[in-house]
């Protein structure tokens, strides 16, 4: 399933240079896959040039060391769910997903490396379930994790905070879920984020800079836009020219 962009859902035309800009520019730069791997063999297929996905390879599975009890437990069922996933039986998938999720916490607690790819494919599976709201609180748990996880100086964050932030990018293009203004909240706040774990992993002429401000800046705009102040002004305006024309004719 690939989300795409609908203009029309705005029902205001006047905002689709701004929309059109977001887009392309700041908000569709999130990379799938092997993105450094990708960006040293062609620049020119970074994430700034690659469009955002919610399909199941925009999900990549990472691997993870299980430990001799969750090769008996945590590995099984993971096996099992996988099969159900791969079938398309995402319901069953899903319960199974759970369930290694729990043993693998009491495992290796709360927070671990090997918690991060079954999190992953149980988004996967909401996703094709159309889940939206259990998906957006996956990512949620998602975010919660690689912060725990992984210090501001390690660039392993940042990896994790680019998942986060194509969801709700993704989310707020398609109106997937009518929380439009949330996702773009949300947006905004992963981009200061990924922001900041680039002032602690990259030279200052890394072009990822330019990026994520121009991202900033773009969600910034688009909220003062969607906000009821502007909604507010914009309706004022339209009254006093109403007005002025209806005048003019008398």
């Amino acid at each position: 399933m690939t989300l795409t962009f609908d203009r029309n859902t705005l029902g205001n035309h006047t905002l689709a240079p701004v929309l059109t800009a977001f887009v392309l520019s700041a908000l569709l730069g999130i990379g799938t896959g092997d993105t450094e791997a990708a960006e040293s063999a062609n620049p020119a297929q970074s994430e700034y040039s690659s469009l955002v996905s919610l399909s199941q390879a925009a999900l990549p599975v990472l691997e993870a060391p299980f430990t001799p009890y969750l090769e008996t437990d945590t590995s099984a069922t993971m096996r099992r769910a996988v099969r159900f996933q791969e079938e398309g039986d995402h319901d069953s998938a899903s319960e199974l997903f759970a369930q290694a999720l729990q043993i693998a916490r009491v495992s290796n607690g709360l927070y671990h490396q090997s918690l991060i790819p079954i999190v992953e494919r149980m988004i996967s599976s909401e996703v094709a379930l159309e889940n939206w709201e259990t998906v957006d609180n996956k990512y949620g748990l998602l975010e919660h994790m690689y912060r725990r996880l992984y210090d501001i100086d390690d660039e392993r964050l940042e990896s994790g905070l680019q998942k986060v932030s194509s969801w709700h990018v993704n989310a707020f293009n398609s109106n997937i879920d009518g929380q439009r203004k949330q996702h773009l909240q949300q947006a905004r706040r992963i981009f200061l984020a990924r922001l900041e774990v680039a002032e602690h992993t990259l030279p200052e002429t890394d072009p990822k800079f330019a990026f994520f401000r121009e991202s900033i800046q773009l969600t910034e705009t688009y909220l003062y836009l969607m906000s009821e102040r502007h909604i507010e002004h914009a309706r004022h305006n339209q009254r006093a020219a109403e007005y002025g024309l209806v005048a003019s004719v008398d």
